[in-house]
């Protein structure tokens, strides 16, 4: 075996390791964001209540239930620009941390998510994506709900 098939066979074992990194960072994400079910409206109601402190429990449950769900294809999407830039941003010694499968890890590895999707550059994307699906004002269909049900009596 000469230097070149030894290099090449390291470069090989580097991405295939790189692969199976980028693939369960991928899985650990998706599991996460792309819920459904009780899970997503759980997680639509904690957020919602901590937007907007103070609102009943039926409000907040009307201001998630407006948010419609979006297609698996754009979370997808969007976890595949995370790991791109995870991979070109961070050194292999702490993605290997991050990927460790432990509660503290997986926590680590979507609060990295979050900021990413907090970024400048996300924001814009993320604003593209929903125009394009058809979906650009979908805030506004939380607020509409809102101005519906403030200006409706309450019942006591």
């Amino acid at each position: 075996m000469n230097l070149s098939d030894t290099v090449r066979r390291e470069q090989s074992r580097k991405t295939m390791k790189e692969a199976q990194l980028r693939q369960f960072i991928a899985e650990r994400v998706l599991s996460r964001v792309a819920g459904k079910g009780e899970r997503r409206d759980e997680a639509l109601r904690t957020v919602i209540d901590l937007a907007i402190p103070n609102l009943d429990d039926n409000s907040v449950a009307g201001i998630a239930a407006a948010i419609p769900e979006l297609p698996i294809s754009l979370y997808r999407k969007w976890v595949a620009m995370f790991v791109d830039r995870l991979m070109e941003t961070v050194c292999p010694p702490q993605i290997e941390e991050l990927c460790r499968g432990t509660p503290e890890s997986d926590a680590s590895l979507l609060l990295v998510y979050v900021m990413f999707m907090e970024s400048a550059r996300m924001e814009r994307v993320v604003a593209q994506d929903l125009k394009a699906l058809g979906k650009k004002n979908v805030p506004d269909a939380a607020d509409a709900w809102l101005r519906l049900h403030a200006t409706m009596p309450t019942e006591h």
